[in-house]
């Protein structure tokens, strides 16, 4: 898979799975959406979810984003992860819209919750694909 090609999967409106190592050394993984913008994963969270806490202790993660079905493959990245301030109203839309579409999304946004959720920046340094590896 070329750069590109990955690229263009990870655009897609995939739920990934975020891994992140609490204070004890513990593995901690849910489920994510995410924007990928060509450089980092853009991902939101509650403000003292477990896997906030856990970037704000280590800075570090790791994301994978599988295909499941005829071809199944799968797209981990490991990097420093950065936390940012409060979710604006409208970069929740913008994921929401990615995921759900610009109707469903508006009307989540609209009843609010954003205050609540802050933002993380994952940028990866090594990539891990399988079956083919990145180039």
């Amino acid at each position: 898979m070329n750069t590109a090609e990955r690229d263009e999967f990870l655009s897609q409106p995939n739920t990934a799975v975020l891994a992140t190592v609490d204070a004890k050394g513990r593995a901690h993984a849910v489920p994510v959406w995410y924007l990928w913008n060509g450089e980092a994963f853009e991902i939101i969270g509650g403000k003292t979810s477990a896997k906030m806490r856990h970037v704000e202790l280590n800075g570090r993660a790791a994301i994978c984003v599988d295909k499941r079905g005829d071809g199944a493959f799968h797209i981990t990245a490991e990097g420093p992860a950065d936390l940012g301030g409060t979710v604006t109203p409208e970069w929740r839309l913008k994921l929401h819209t990615h995921y759900r579409g610009s109707e469903a999304a508006e009307k989540i946004v609209a009843r609010g919750g954003h205050e609540s959720q802050r933002f993380m920046t994952l940028r990866p340094e090594r990539w891990y694909a399988w079956p083919d590896a990145l180039e």
